[in-house]
């Protein structure tokens, strides 16, 4: 089992990451509304949508929204929190990202770091061969990454902390051109330890040119942050990628 499939299925993961910013999301949605220029109800899929933050504040704004994520709890979740606010024209599937929907879409977005899992950089690829499949002719693909020489430069390797008398305990670390980061979970609340991996394989700016560029993507935009900053390797905070497919 591949590591994600394990640890996104944890409640232990949506208890961890409980508080990731919704204001967040929504500036990103909103940079995406301003950059995308769609018409309403235009199809966009979020591709490895994890709980539906994005998805959801996408379909706020009043288009069409698919999600896919590997993860079964977090479809679940994603599919509650839309049940929930009454969302209309939203649908969450469990499916890989490597297996293309049988549909096309006018936009495809893959946000906050959805790339980079698998361990071989043709896998990793091969994701854009899924994208191209789904997406219609002129259509745009958004990647939202981090910033591969930022991480390598600033991770902190260690942290700890505690949630709901579950103390916790980060170790990160660079191996084979990943960043790896390396969850124990301990406390009365479990039972002995519980331990889980993160991976994500570090590709600069010209990794994704050459990939994406031998699959038809034009690349429109690369911003360093959210607020639409322009993108520099040494301090942006994220390699946000704005593209269309050209065929």
């Amino acid at each position: 089992m591949d590591w994600f499939e394990e640890w996104f299925d944890s409640p232990l993961y949506e208890k961890l990451y409980a508080n990731r910013d919704e204001k967040e999301a929504a500036r990103l949605v909103q940079l995406l509304e301003d950059t995308l220029k769609l018409e309403e109800c235009s199809k966009i899929l979020d591709l490895g949508c994890g709980r539906g933050r994005h998805a959801i504040n996408l379909n706020k704004k009043g288009y069409d929204v698919t999600g896919i994520d590997l993860s079964e709890q977090a479809i679940a979740t994603a599919r509650e929190k839309a049940g929930d606010l009454g969302l209309k024209n939203i649908r969450f599937k469990v499916r890989d990202m490597r297996h293309p929907l049988p549909e096309k879409f006018d936009a495809i977005v893959n946000l906050f770091t959805t790339f980079g899992y698998f361990k071989s950089d043709e896998e990793n690829a091969s994701v854009f061969e899924s994208v191209k499949q789904m997406l219609e002719p002129e259509g745009i693909f958004v990647l939202d990454y981090l910033n591969a020489q930022r991480v390598k430069n600033n991770y902190r390797p260690a942290d700890e902390g505690e949630f709901h008398g579950i103390h916790y305990e980060i170790q990160r670390y660079l191996s084979n051109n990943s960043i790896i980061k390396e969850i124990e979970f301990s406390g009365n609340k479990i039972d002995g330890k519980k331990q889980y991996a993160e991976r994500v394989k570090l590709y600069d700016l010209a990794w994704f040119k050459k990939e994406m560029t031998k699959r038809g993507f034009e690349i429109e935009h690369v911003y360093g942050d959210y607020e639409g900053h322009d993108f520099d390797p040494e301090s942006s905070a994220r390699l946000l990628i704005i593209s269309r497919l050209k065929e």
